[in-house]
């Protein structure tokens, strides 16, 4: 679309138009350069920041890429999608008075068939799995006991005490209704996480249990806002979630992009809570000769395993758990405070838009990622540090990349915006060819969008 030699910015063939162009208080026009910049190559991919991870962390995500070529990106998300899920609702950031926020995740690791996608669900939530199993077995035994007493004649239960209906503490989740996903989530009281190896059989089956909508559901659970979940086994009595914690995490591939999100369903909102582990190359590698120690992954497995019994949600008489309150210190907030000045601009630059919509998200996503960091960093304190808050810029500078490519796969934003800017330099008194020239849009476009 736009010639990678020649900037339509550059071309110089109508002083008029250059005038239009050189209003740069204008925010269409920095759509417009935005693009320009993007669609001639210059918006590459970033490498994580992998530096934003304690030494036990970092360890483990890089070992891993040397041994067994899983890329930093997929290893890293993930893990702080299975610390995001351990944490749960046992800790909480106060913003200011009356703004808490919890820390679940979306998540989506992206790349192309053998990029070594799924290895890290497989790996860094087996921990997770393993005290899945333990719970079980702790809950087996309570079952069978009240199964048997329901089972039992009202002459034989005479002199029983009826025995409480235990609760199945489970925190991965991959094959499920949406009803025992609603009832897993209220009966936890820390965290359940969807991992789905293929994210887009996941998505497209979210539908097809019921009529209704779905991912008006997922938004609810996203923000940790009381959900009513109405269940076909008992109609009238709705289940009601008061927190529900839930993360996501799964893999796709780029090709399948528009399938998942198609542009007609973005308003929905449920692709802009998603996050982007998306890598540079994600290419199938060749099996190399270096191999890992049989503990590697022990002081990982060991933080996890720690955090848990550590940190057991202790319950309030409603039947919540008490979480742990961080606050900002003045210090980490005034960083926060100066990102969140950039980030505006870049929401209100983009207008009435699928991109600004994702990056007003990207305010949630920072005091995620800051109380996810300082926790990683310390377990000792309750105050989100300087360096926490660091970490969540460059955590979202990452995110944003790649939410960025992402869009481009999905709805061509660049190609949206160029239109909208086609039409804008017309209507200040350039002519449709001119602006046709400039933007690479055709004037059949351009004439069918002014006559809109």
């Amino acid at each position: 679309m736009i010639n990678e030699k020649e900037s339509p910015l550059d071309s110089g063939k109508s002083s008029g138009a250059n005038e239009i162009l050189q209003d740069k208080n204008t925010d269409v026009i920095k759509i417009f350069k935005t693009d320009i910049e993007h669609n001639s190559g210059k918006l590459k991919a970033i490498p994580f920041p992998i530096e934003v991870f304690p030494p036990i962390f970092k360890d483990v995500i890089l070992k891993t890429n040397e041994a067994l070529n899983f890329p930093i990106d997929y290893s890293a998300a993930t893990i702080l999608t299975a610390v995001s899920t351990i944490i749960g609702k046992t800790a909480l950031l106060e913003v200011k008075n009356g703004w808490k926020e919890f820390c679940p995740l979306y998540m989506n690791l992206l790349g192309n068939p053998g990029a070594m996608k799924s290895h890290p669900l497989d790996m860094f939530f087996d921990i997770i799995k393993t005290i899945d199993s333990e719970e079980y077995q702790s809950y087996s035994p309570k079952l069978a006991a009240f199964e048997e007493y329901q089972s039992m004649t009202r002459k034989e239960k005479k002199d029983l005490e009826k025995p409480e209906e235990p609760k199945l503490i489970k925190h991965i989740m991959s094959n499920f209704t949406p009803e025992i996903l609603a009832k897993r989530i209220n009966d936890n009281n820390r965290a359940v996480c969807v991992v789905s190896e293929e994210l887009e059989s996941w998505l497209l089956g979210m539908n097809n249990y019921s009529k209704s909508d779905q991912s008006s559901t997922y938004l609810s659970f996203w923000s940790v806002k009381r959900t009513d979940v109405d269940r076909i086994s008992n109609q009238n009595r709705p289940l009601i979630i008061e927190r529900p914690f839930l993360c996501i995490i799964g893999s796709s591939q780029p090709r399948k992009l528009k399938k998942m999100f198609p542009v007609e369903k973005s308003d929905s909102g449920f692709l802009q809570r998603f996050l982007w582990a998306f890598p540079a190359d994600s290419k199938k590698k060749c099996i190399n000769e270096t191999d890992l120690g049989p503990f590697f992954l022990n002081s990982y497995n060991d933080w996890i395993r720690a955090y848990y019994e550590i940190h057991k949600p202790v319950l309030f008489d409603s039947g919540q758990p008490k979480a742990k309150m961080y606050k900002f210190t003045p210090d980490s907030m005034k960083i926060f405070l100066d990102w969140n000045v950039e980030n505006t601009s870049k929401v209100n630059a983009a207008g009435d838009s699928l991109l600004s919509e994702e990056y007003n998200k990207f305010d949630v996503h920072f005091l995620r990622f800051a109380l996810i960091m300082q926790i990683m960093e310390d377990l000792t304190g309750n105050s989100i540090s300087v360096n926490a808050a660091q970490n969540a810029v460059k955590l979202c500078a990452y995110f944003e990349n790649t939410m960025l490519r992402v869009l481009n796969i999905i709805e061509n934003q660049s190609e949206l915006n160029l239109q909208k800017v086609a039409v804008y330099l017309v209507e200040k008194g350039m002519s449709q060819l001119e602006a046709a020239r400039y933007t690479g849009i055709s004037q059949a476009t351009i004439s069918r969008r002014l006559n809109k």
